[in-house]
């Protein structure tokens, strides 16, 4: 009983608070910054840069437990913020394109851990995780909470996602005549509605944590939020300083990692990455191309909807190019709940045939 109670105040401990708020004072001026210049996404990626790139020349101190926590339950609340009372509908209007999005993802997956296993060398475990298709969020965090090696994660995942916004534009454009539009004004949540989402969250969160479920606090604030917001006690979204400011706790987390990271194998993994995303957009193209050819959509929009990228970063694009928002909504949102709902069970399946490989290798 002392020992555990020593834990938990070690975990509450404030002796290194003040290493931490500077830590996401780095995140935060990369994460606005890459927000300022419209980079999707940017609040993630340019804190993970920003503190990655602090560990050069100095040691970054890494987020506490209640840190954590709060960053990896406000980017689950702030995700599930998004489901509403026609999510399932609209995703029910497109059930044959829906049903070849999941084999898509599949097959994607698999065509990317291909790459990293076999010719990269890595993990299994780890080949999976940067391998997913979007989900980055998640993806981190799940990576932090089986002890992977989540500056490699990070370095793929941001890699693919900076490919694809800096790529696809100009498919869209080109292919479908796409212009550069406004993106839609939604409601907000108002405090009265963040504040119990948030706790609720967390309370989730803990729960599913205790049940061993990798990243379970992201999941069960993500799960908590999108109940709520099903239901209609919260009509609105997330505000983006919600969004922003969670993802830059997260971001500054993750870019803590990158301490003792051996810059040298940047290039590899870069090489790696660009091999890894070839394979993963060989699969979307021939799925775009025959959903475009027999559902009626054009290649650019089924391009969107079936691009292994982060769902923010695809509905953004969407949005901004003039494409069919709902179409790509939909899609990103039902692969969203797929790789979610299927993802922790893949992940538990591994560690434990990793657990029995360890335990035969020292019989």
């Amino acid at each position: 009983m002392a020992g555990a109670k020593d834990k938990i105040l070690k975990w509450l401990s404030l002796k290194t608070l003040p290493g931490e708020f500077a830590t996401l004072a780095i995140g935060a001026f990369g994460g606005l910054l890459f927000t300022f210049l419209h980079i999707p996404g940017g609040a993630m990626s340019g804190s993970v840069i920003a503190v990655a790139l602090t560990t050069v020349f100095a040691k970054p101190t890494a987020l506490g437990g209640p840190l954590r926590v709060l960053a990896l339950s406000t980017m689950g609340m702030a995700i599930g913020s998004v489901v509403g009372p026609d999510t399932f509908s609209n995703m029910a209007a497109y059930p044959g394109s829906m049903a070849l999005m999941t084999l898509c993802v599949v097959l994607m997956t698999l065509a990317s851990t291909v790459v990293w296993t076999f010719i990269m060398g890595w993990p299994p475990a780890m080949a999976l995780l940067s391998s997913v298709p979007g989900s980055m969020s998640y993806i981190l965090s799940v990576s932090m909470s089986l002890g992977a090696d989540a500056a490699k994660v990070a370095v793929v995942q941001m890699s693919r996602v900076i490919f694809l916004v800096t790529i696809l534009p100009f498919i869209v454009v080109w292919e479908s005549g796409g212009q550069h539009g406004v993106l839609a004004q939604t409601a907000v949540d108002p405090l009265s509605v963040i504040a119990p989402t948030l706790a609720i969250g967390i309370l989730t969160g803990a729960i599913f944590t205790r049940l061993g479920m990798a990243g379970g606090f992201l999941f069960g604030a993500l799960v908590a939020s999108g109940v709520i917001h099903y239901l209609g006690y919260g009509e609105g979204r997330s505000p983006s300083w919600v969004l922003v400011g969670g993802q830059i706790m997260l971001g500054s987390w993750v870019g803590t990692r990158f301490v003792g990271f051996d810059w040298r194998l940047f290039g590899k993994i870069f090489i790696g990455t660009t091999a890894s995303v070839g394979a993963a957009m060989g699969v979307s193209v021939l799925f775009a191309y025959f959903v475009s050819t027999y559902f009626d959509v054009s290649f650019g929009t089924t391009l969107m909807a079936y691009a292994p990228g982060g769902q923010d970063a695809m509905m953004i694009l969407a949005l901004s190019l003039g494409v069919d928002p709902i179409f790509v909504s939909a899609h990103h949102l039902a692969r969203y709940f797929f790789i979610n709902l299927t993802l922790p069970f893949i992940v538990a399946r591994l560690q434990r045939g990793r657990g029995a490989d360890k335990s035969e290798g020292t019989a």
